[in-house]
């Protein structure tokens, strides 16, 4: 299947809308996984822009960096993308799309993400990183529709 950059900024519009679903839904660990993959699209989008020829396969550092978003966004938005890329890089990894609740839960226990949460340690995760996804394609958005 051929993809073009608009192919994948739709794509990360819908998917976005997808991991809230599931979220409403209690499926948090899809949800997690497809809020990954909404700014994956997001960044293999603005990548597209400038070069279709790359591989970062689903690694989302380096697709940060090659799609330059941190660059051509406004400066007042670079900490918001900043503080969102920290907040997914350390829970969101693309094997997740292969993790039970109950695996991610033992996950995020390792590395002390259930720490001061009252609940459901792994909904709270998803919300966040939801929101992060949220954060970023909302600038994102702005910033196409700004070119």
């Amino acid at each position: 299947m051929h993809f073009e950059a608009e192919n994948y900024f739709e794509a990360a519009q819908e998917r976005l809308t997808d991991a809230q679903l599931l979220y409403e839904e209690k499926r948090y660990a899809v949800s997690l996984y497809i809020s990954g993959l909404a700014i994956e699209c997001l960044l293999r989008a603005f990548r597209f822009l400038k070069n279709r020829q790359f591989d970062a396969r689903h690694d989302l550092i380096e697709l940060l960096g090659v799609s330059e978003l941190e660059m051509i966004v406004p400066i007042k938005y670079r900490r918001e993308i900043a503080e969102a890329t920290g907040i997914i890089f350390i829970r969101w990894k693309n094997g997740v799309r292969f993790a039970s609740a109950n695996r991610l839960r033992r996950h995020f226990k390792k590395l002390k993400l259930d720490r001061g949460i009252r609940g459901d340690f792994l909904k709270e995760n998803c919300r966040v990183v939801f929101q992060a996804a949220k954060t970023i394609i909302l600038i994102g958005m702005q910033q196409w529709h700004a070119q």
